[in-house]
C-alpha cells in the first residue's frame, strides 16, 4: 500500500508541483473517514479523501490549498491524476488501441472520457491521419510542431494517446515511405549503371571480335608474306643456277665454234 501511494505521491508531484514539505513514503494508518466527517463534516478534504482513499491525506490537503480550496478543481485534477497512474500501473498497450477515432478502440477505463471528445477534435485529427495518408511528408522541426499542437489540442489524456498513435504512425509511414523511395532510387541507379555497363560489355565485345577478326587477317596476310619470300628465293635461285647454264653453254658454243674454224682453217691450208 505505501509503494502504491508513494508513486501516486510521486505522479502527482510531477503534474501539480512538489508540495512544501517532503513527505516520505512509508505505510501509514488512513484516517477515519467517518470520524473526520463526524468531526469536520464541511471539510473539503475529508470529501476528496472519501472520493479517493489511496491518496495521501496530507498530499490532498496541499492541493486543496494550491487550487485555492476549490473542489471542483481538486476533483478534476485527481481525477485525472488517476486515470494517469492507473495507466501507469497497467502494462504497454499497442497502438491499435487509438488508430481510429472511436471509443470502442480506447481501453475500457477511458471511455467515460472518450465520450466527451468533440466531434471538431475528431475531424481534426481524421484530418491529420488523412494528410499523412495522402503521403505528404515533413521535415524534422514540423514533425515536432505537429506532435506538440496535437498534444495541447487534446481534451483528454486518451486523446492525446490516440493522437500520438496517429502521429507515430504517420512518421513511421513517412519514414518508410522515404525509405522505399531511396531504396527504388538506389534501384533505379544501380539498375541504370548495370545496363550501361552491359551495354560497354557488348561493345567491348564487338571490339575484341573484330579485332580478333583483323588479327587473324593479319597473320594470313604475313604467312602470305612469308610464302611468297619463300618461293621468291627458290625462283631466285632457279634463275642463277639457269645464269650459270647459259653462261656454260656459251663458252661451250664459242669453244666449238673456234674449234670448228681452226679444223676448217687447217683443212684449206693443207689443201693448198
Amino acid at each position: 500500500m505505501s509503494a502504491g501511494v508513494c508513486g501516486k505521491r510521486v505522479g502527482f508531484e510531477e503534474i501539480f508541483g512538489s508540495s512544501p514539505k517532503r513527505f516520505r513514503c512509508s505505510s501509514f494508518e488512513s484516517p477515519n473517514p467517518s470520524s473526520d466527517s463526524e468531526s469536520r463534516p464541511d471539510d473539503p478534504a475529508s470529501t476528496m479523501l472519501q472520493m479517493f482513499p489511496s491518496f495521501d491525506p496530507e498530499l490532498i490537503t496541499t492541493t486543496l490549498r494550491n487550487h485555492n480550496n476549490k473542489i471542483e478543481d481538486l476533483r478534476e485534477s485527481l481525477n485525472a491524476l488517476s486515470s494517469d497512474l492507473e495507466e501507469r500501473n497497467k502494462p504497454p498497450h499497442s497502438f491499435d488501441y487509438a488508430r481510429t477515432g472511436n471509443c470502442t478502440d480506447i481501453p475500457v477505463h477511458g471511455t467515460a472520457t472518450c465520450s466527451q471528445m468533440s466531434e471538431q477534435n475528431v475531424e481534426d485529427v481524421d484530418n491529420i491521419k488523412q494528410k499523412f495518408d495522402n503521403g505528404t511528408t515533413v521535415d524534422s522541426p514540423k514533425w515536432v510542431d505537429l506532435f506538440v499542437h496535437e498534444m495541447m489540442s487534446a481534451t483528454n489524456i486518451n486523446d492525446a494517446r490516440g493522437r500520438a498513435a496517429r502521429i507515430l504512425e504517420a512518421f513511421e509511414g513517412s519514414i518508410t515511405a522515404n525509405k522505399r523511395v531511396a531504396e527504388e532510387m538506389e534501384y533505379a541507379s544501380l539498375k541504370e549503371h548495370l545496363q550501361s555497363l552491359l551495354d560497354k560489355n557488348q561493345i567491348l565485345r564487338k571490339a575484341v571480335a573484330i579485332q580478333h577478326e583483323r588479327n587473324l587477317e593479319q597473320e594470313g596476310k604475313e604467312r602470305e608474306v612469308q610464302h611468297l619470300k619463300l618461293t621468291l628465293s627458290q625462283y631466285l635461285e632457279q634463275v642463277r643456277t639457269l645464269e650459270v647454264f647459259i653462261f656454260l653453254f656459251y663458252i661451250l658454243f664459242f669453244i666449238t665454234v673456234f674449234l670448228v674454224w681452226n679444223l676448217s682453217v687447217s683443212d684449206s691450208h693443207f689443201g693448198s
